[in-house]
């Protein structure tokens, strides 16, 4: 009697055990078939107007990164010039703290007019060699005499040419942001136009446009003759 018992609840506890494991078919889900890309969705239409289409738009895209990276490279570009600007400005700054305008002017005109004299000289008189090297020397002294002094006017011309350049490649970034953004608006229409080809997104365009229809309330009947009952005859 015993082994009969012992038999009869460990068959019951196997029962119990599988049906525990066993899959609950009211919280089971059926598997949902794995959806195709738009890629795929092409290359298995027979439409020839379709894979037209896609080459399109495979050209648009391809133009749309041939512009980006010309976009990119005048950012490089632009951020080189940013930097250049702020390091000559702060030079600029030293230069001028030490400057006095009016008496760099008379200095720069002199020098200019007593390089010119230097120069006609040698050019025009016969002298000797030692002579014809000292004039040399002189010339070259006078020369780095107005370098110097030309130094603040030679900075200030190099911030307008930076501050042109500067200007211009904003203006090629402005240029560049606008054919970017006409690329997209045009693979936007393409995309819209293959994806009504290949039938795609119609349910959900058509559902969404039932949830932006305004509802009516439901008319509830009951309320309709609470309503005749109160009102005054």
């Amino acid at each position: 009697m015993d082994n009969q018992e012992n038999k009869k609840d460990e068959s019951l506890n196997i029962g119990q055990q599988k049906a525990r494991e066993a899959p609950n078919p009211a919280t089971a889900q059926p598997e949902q078939p794995a959806k195709k890309s738009l890629e795929q969705l092409v290359n298995e239409s027979a439409s020839e107007d379709v894979k037209n289409l896609k080459k399109e738009i495979d050209e648009i895209k391809k133009a749309r990164i041939s512009i980006i990276v010309k976009l990119k490279e005048m950012r490089h570009k632009l951020g080189y010039k940013e930097a250049e600007l702020v390091a000559i400005g702060k030079l600029l700054l030293m230069e001028k703290q030490s400057d006095d305008p009016a008496a760099r002017s008379k200095r720069i005109g002199y020098l200019k007019h007593l390089k010119n004299r230097l120069e006609f000289k040698i050019s025009t008189e016969a002298s000797s060699l030692a002579s014809e090297r000292d004039l040399v020397r002189k010339i070259n002294e006078v020369s780095s005499e107005l370098n110097e002094a030309l130094k603040i006017v030679r900075l200030q011309r190099k911030v307008e040419y930076i501050k042109g350049d500067i200007t211009g490649f904003e203006s090629a970034l402005g240029e560049l942001d606008k054919q970017i953004a006409e690329v997209d608006a045009k693979l936007d229409d393409k995309y819209r136009a293959l994806r009504k080809m290949l039938g795609i997104g119609h349910d959900k365009h058509l559902q969404r446009r039932k949830m932006q229809q305004p509802q009516l309330p439901e008319i509830n009947f009951e309320d309709i003759a609470v309503i005749k009952k109160k009102a005054p005859k």
